[in-house]
């Protein structure tokens, strides 16, 4: 009995993950917005609403960066709209523009 109960868990999460996974699987990343706390090279802290992509709820977090280039107008305070993605379990942001806000 508990073998099934098991196995029926096990076959939940793989289908709650392989759905979150397909839901972004065509590249489209979500748009998150956020605050730059700090900027660093390689890395950006933000403070940062939920990243649906990643069900992650919002929080401040350093992010990697792999071209500084894409951030060296950016400073503290600046409100931004990002999109990030997971690589080897480190968070990466994948493109990064300043606020309208």
């Amino acid at each position: 009995m508990k073998f099934i109960r098991l196995l029926v868990l096990t076959a939940s999460i793989v289908t709650m993950l392989a759905s979150t996974t397909t839901a972004f699987a065509d590249g489209d990343l979500p748009l998150v917005t956020g605050e730059i706390k700090k900027v660093k090279p390689g890395k950006i802290t933000i403070k940062h609403e939920e990243i649906p992509n990643l069900d992650m709820p919002g929080m401040t977090m350093v992010f990697r960066i792999d071209d500084d280039a894409l951030v060296a107008e950016m400073k503290k305070g600046d409100k931004v709209n990002f999109t990030v993605e997971e690589r080897d379990g480190k968070m990466y942001i994948v493109a990064i523009e300043s606020s309208k806000e």
